[in-house]
């Protein structure tokens, strides 16, 4: 089983912007169409690497606006459990 971690955002914009920040910072994220359990304004989730979870947050947390941190894992490439919703409205850039 595969762990990693959702970033929602409230725009499109944003979570294209937060993936192209990741990438300047080196780090490696994909943004991929929001599941169905997991609601957003955006259609779209950053999902990175658990063990990159903290350096994405550091990284994005001044530069884009965020909503959640989803903690998941996955078998198979599918979403098996969500093990965490964190609420993360009021960080980021406005």
């Amino acid at each position: 089983m595969q762990e990693f971690t959702l970033f929602t955002f409230p725009s499109t914009h944003q979570a294209l912007k937060a993936e192209r920040v990741l990438q300047a910072a080196g780090l490696e994220g994909r943004l991929l169409p929001m599941p169905r359990e997991i609601s957003s304004l955006c259609g779209l989730v950053l999902e990175v690497d658990r063990e990159e979870e903290g350096k994405a947050l550091e990284v994005l947390k001044g530069v884009v606006k965020l909503e959640k941190k989803v903690r998941i894992r996955k078998e198979q490439g599918l979403l098996k459990d969500i093990e965490e919703v964190i609420e993360l409205e009021g960080q980021g850039a406005g």
